[in-house]
């Protein structure tokens, strides 16, 4: 490992992408073996520093660093966009993860595969797998693109002509693209940054639905997965799963495209129905042709069977009907947990 590659991976694994947990799990695995090379203690720099020190030693593979990275990028903190193939398209026309990789990839792009980057200049295809994580008939694609913000630094009054001065800096954010396919749906998924909006993270979709459109047809062959069937019975069902979620806030349109949204008071609040007016209120609504179309709950870390390490946040048809939110950064086994969840009440 050259010092420019130490440099990016130290850049990389310090920043908020990469758990510190993650880092100490890997550790830990290689501990008993290299007792006084490791060392599990220490803030998370000092856990990056030990890690690359045991890569240039030969004790742990880069492939494992790389790996860590991939799960940190590919596993929450995600806007997760989910379609299904129309009536009459079968789904094994899009099972040939070559076929989908020589259509939307540049000739020889997959030899540099996979890209581990911190700052892309411009969007840049990263990865393709195929199978994806051992599941049949799948494939990932994925992509690293740049978004920038500005930022108020600094501002004055000159006082010789009475100009009000305003000074911006210019901040970049690393952003994770994926489209992902499992053998019986497709699913975008963008990473999320400080600076999103509806419009943005829009742009972005359909960015990434262009750039996969030379194999992948989702004009043509796809629809979008509605999962307001889903959040519906999420939200009728709370009463039996309290030891799973917690309700935070719920989005209804009535018979007469009205709509409501309700909320709970704040983190200290047991639940969104706890309050016996909301919940007559929100009953109102099922019981005259009304419709909850977006949700947000809490899975619950005590409810998990010792999964979650913390709760975490889910929203759900936010933007879109198709749209899943998580929040933060999670570890695959959390992320499988999430999802499992979420699929029991579709």
């Amino acid at each position: 490992m050259n010092r420019q590659q130490k440099e990016l991976y130290s850049d990389i694994l310090e920043s908020q992408l990469v758990l510190a947990g993650s880092v100490h799990h890997l550790l830990k695995k290689y501990k008993e073996d290299n007792k006084d090379l490791i060392r599990l203690s220490g803030n998370k720099p000092e856990l990056v520093e030990n890690l690359l020190h045991c890569v240039e030693e030969g004790v742990i593979d880069i492939k494992e660093i790389q790996a860590l990275i991939k799960d940190s990028e590919e596993f929450g903190d995600q806007y997760i966009y989910i379609y299904k193939t129309l009536d009459g398209v079968n789904d094994s026309d899009y099972h040939d993860g070559k076929m989908i990789a020589d259509a939307i990839l540049p000739k020889n792009e997959r030899e540099k595969f996979p890209k581990i980057m911190d700052m892309p200049t411009k969007t840049e295809w990263a990865d393709f797998r195929s199978p994806n994580r051992g599941i049949n008939n799948s494939w990932l694609v994925k992509l690293y693109d740049k978004k920038v913000r500005r930022e108020r630094q600094n501002e004055w009054v000159d006082d010789s002509t009475g100009f009000f001065h305003i000074v911006y800096k210019e901040k970049p954010s690393r952003v994770i693209l994926m489209a992902e396919w499992d053998g019986k749906q497709l699913e975008i998924k963008i990473g999320r940054t400080t600076s999103d909006s509806t419009t943005s993270v829009l742009d972005t979709r359909r960015k990434v639905e262009q750039l996969i459109a030379p194999g992948v047809f989702i004009q043509r062959d796809f629809t979008k997965k509605d999962l307001s069937d889903t959040i519906h019975n999420i939200l009728i069902n709370w009463d039996t799963n309290k030891n799973i979620y917690k309700l935070l806030s719920v989005k209804l349109v009535d018979s007469h495209s009205g709509q409501a949204t309700i909320s709970t008071n704040g983190e200290d609040e047991l639940d969104l129905l706890s309050d016996k007016s909301r919940k007559e209120a929100i009953e109102a609504y099922l019981n005259s042709e009304g419709r909850p179309n977006s949700l947000a709950i809490q899975l619950l870390a005590e409810g998990s069977g010792d999964v979650l390490s913390s709760d975490v946040n889910v929203v759900l048809g936010k933007n879109d009907i198709n749209e899943i939110i998580i929040p933060a950064n999670i570890s695959p086994q959390e992320y499988k947990y999430v999802r499992k969840k979420i699929a029991e009440f579709s």
